[in-house]
Formats: C-alpha cells, structure tokens, sequence
C-alpha cells in the first residue's frame, strides 16, 4: 500500500488534488490520510519516547506511525504557509521522532537517534502555493525524508494562484509522472 499525507486544512484545496493525482499515477492500493481529522498534538520534546519505545500521546499519531512503517511508499503534501510546510505538516515530521525509538528499522549512525525503520523506502513530496514560494516547503520536507534515511524519487511544486489545480493539466501530468516514479522504485526495491 502506497500512503499518502496530505497536510492542507482543506480537502477540497489544491495540495490534496496534487497528492491524489501522484497515487492515481501510481497505479497501485493506496490511503489518503488528511491530518486535519487527526488531531495530532505537537511535540513537546520530552524525549519519552525514547525510553518507552513509543509517543505517550495518544491522539491521530498512534495509528499514523503504523500506517507510516507498513506502508511500502509515502507521498506527503503540504500547502506553503508563511514560506514554510502547514502547521501539521510540521506536528507529524516532529512527532515522527517516536518512530526511531520503537525498535524497529537498521541502527542510525548516531545511536541517540534510534534506528531508522523507514530508511529506503520510497517518497515523493509535493507543494502547493496561490502565488509564490513553494521550494521551502519542498525542502523542509525533504529533509524530513534524508533524516529518515527514505529514497526521494521525486518532488513537485506548482503555483496555482486562485485556480483549482485539476485544470492546469502540465501540472497534473508532472503528478502523474511522479506517481509512476514511485510505481518504478517500487518495482526495482522488489526485484
């Protein structure tokens, strides 16, 4: 199953159609989880986690980080908010620190920092914006994605403006063809 993460506070917005055209692409079983009905706190840094193997939160985040780790590929979005990723967007990457302290995954290079249990697996990131400054939210999630050690096969970021991005087909193609990037990683991970 691929899963997607979509971090917009709407579901008839943009970067949810973005994040649905990559999975159509790619031509696979999917999940769409939309944070907005999640209700993830924030992390709060105590590092718990890493002596009890797992967040004490228990909200959205508890069935999340088992869908993260099943899941064969991950696509997140998030809308550019202030020049950065959505609130939460940022909650989940933070909250997702629990999963290098769950026992699972190849040891990380840095032994404070747990094992690495999504390390290989395929992701794609994709951004939306109404007018300009996608690369930010693109690069905050692509860092989250190198932390956990995952295979970026590919990132979009597209400027719509006010339009719905369902009609602006150059950028709904370049979704489909990120879909099939991933449907290709798959398919060599597998071999």
């Amino acid at each position: 199953m691929i899963l997607g993460i979509c971090g917009s506070g709407r579901k008839e917005g943009n970067t949810g159609a973005i994040v649905e055209e990559v999975l159509k692409g790619t031509e696979s079983e999917t999940e769409l989880v939309w944070l907005i009905d999640l209700n993830v706190g924030y992390c709060t840094g105590c590092m718990r986690c890493a002596s009890e193997g797992n967040c004490w939160q228990k909200d959205g985040m508890t069935d999340l980080y088992k869908k993260i780790i099943d899941c064969e590929a991950i696509v997140i979005g998030s809308p550019g908010y202030y020049g950065d990723v959505s609130g939460l967007v940022k909650s989940m990457m933070d909250r997702s620190i629990a999963l290098g302290y769950m026992g699972i995954g190849k040891e990380s290079k840095t032994p404070m920092h747990g094992r690495k249990p999504l390390a290989g697996k395929p992701a794609a990131i994709v951004s939306t914006v109404a007018g300009h400054g996608f690369e930010r939210p693109l690069e905050t999630m692509e860092r989250f994605v190198s932390y956990g050690e995952m295979k970026l096969v590919g990132k979009l970021g597209a400027v719509v403006g006010m339009q719905d991005v369902r009609e602006l087909k150059n950028v709904v193609d370049e979704a489909s063809k990120l879909g099939a990037k991933i449907k290709e990683a798959l398919r060599e991970k597998f071999k």
